[in-house]
């Protein structure tokens, strides 16, 4: 079992909460006002549209289109305007029209459902995968960068799931595939521990691969710990 308690190095991935648009008609997701947030798609961003006089930056990269609230420089301040901007985005041979609502918030990810996107996909991606363990570390950079695999539909949880003495435990959300699920967990510290992956096991039903970022923590920290597990259906 060792073997696939896999570690990853730790990057800042993962501060704000995952929205996840799909379907026809303007959708509203609301973003950070000050931060720098994420739009993400299964295939590559073709095209972005936006007003510009809105003062709103839009960079686009791949899968991935980084969206920037400018502020206005008034004498020695600089101030956020929270009225919404429109924001059309291209991908996977649909355009997705989003109201972006900026508040005070961290910053999002916003995560662009397309209609193939199904159990289908989600076998295809699993089946691809060269090895089993190429798969299984797949999945957890897939959930660790918030990129969902192919086919995969995200639940965005947000619940705490047990209390121990030295660290609370919440689910954060779910990766949905056809024979696997990746959750995702933030373990919030509540004096200096030491993480081990395998003392989480007892607490996971069916665990093929835990994963801790950062196992060692001080009061008050906090981490994320991906787990890989099969569907029960």
């Amino acid at each position: 079992m060792r073997k696939w308690l896999l570690l990853l190095p730790f990057l800042a991935f993962g501060a704000g909460k995952v929205q996840v648009v799909e379907g026809e008609g303007y959708q509203f997701v609301e973003i950070s006002l000050t931060d720098v947030n994420r739009v993400v798609c299964s295939s590559e961003i073709t095209s972005v549209v936006y007003s510009k006089e809105k003062n709103i930056e839009v960079k686009r990269d791949g899968r991935n289109a980084w969206v920037k609230i400018l502020p206005i420089k008034e004498g020695n301040t600089l101030k956020y305007s929270s009225e919404p901007r429109e924001l059309y985005v291209e991908c996977g041979g649909k355009v997705f029209s989003l109201i972006l609502v900026p508040k005070r918030i961290p910053a999002t990810t916003v995560v662009l459902k397309v209609p193939y996107e199904d159990k289908e996909k989600a076998r295809e991606f699993e089946a691809k995968a060269s090895s089993y363990e190429r798969l299984i570390t797949s999945l957890i950079t897939h959930a660790y960068k918030e990129e969902p695999p192919s086919g995969y539909k995200v639940k965005e949880i947000n619940e705490k799931v047990r209390g121990f003495q030295e660290i609370d435990l919440y689910l954060r959300k779910v990766y949905e595939g056809d024979k696997f699920l990746v959750e995702e967990y933030l373990i919030v510290a509540k004096k200096e521990v030491y993480l081990d992956e395998g003392a989480f096991i007892p607490y996971v039903r069916y665990p093929v691969a835990l994963s801790i970022v950062k196992p060692s923590l001080k009061a008050g920290e906090s981490t994320r710990m991906f787990v890989v597990r099969l569907r029960e259906e």
